[in-house]
């Protein structure tokens, strides 16, 4: 295990989120959600970006094992195998709880974009950072 990349590609994954939430999407995705009642809070700010790079870090720790154990050494299967990821277990997940949640539609797809071009970075990373 390269902890190194692992570590990188958690911080990627990190700064897509703070790309995609604070420059992309951001805005619409705080107007949609507060439409739903959600009521977003600045405080705790600290503790919720280091919970969010936690989470990023054992993603990237559980993709680093995929990796490994498929033996993907290039860029373009590591990538495929994080859209399957992003896909197969992040999207899916949203959708379920969303759907019970009854979120706006923008929300999921702003949500499970975010975490399906974060584990394509991360599959790309970690492939060929060896």
């Amino acid at each position: 295990m390269n902890w190194l990349a692992i570590i990188c590609a958690a911080a990627v994954y990190w700064i897509i989120g703070a790309i995609w939430y604070m420059a992309l999407f951001g805005k619409i995705w705080a107007t949609e959600i507060q439409k739903h009642g959600v009521k977003l809070e600045q405080s705790g700010m600290a503790a919720k970006m280091i919970g969010n790079f936690l989470c990023n870090l054992v993603a990237a720790f559980i993709m680093a094992r995929l990796i490994g154990r498929t033996g993907i050494t290039d860029l373009v299967p590591g990538l495929k195998l994080g859209v399957g990821v992003g896909l197969g277990f992040s999207a899916t997940a949203l959708t379920i709880q969303y759907l019970w949640e009854s979120k706006p539609f923008k929300v999921w797809v702003i949500d499970a974009s975010h975490h399906v071009v974060g584990c394509a970075a991360l599959g790309g990373i970690l492939a060929v950072w060896k």
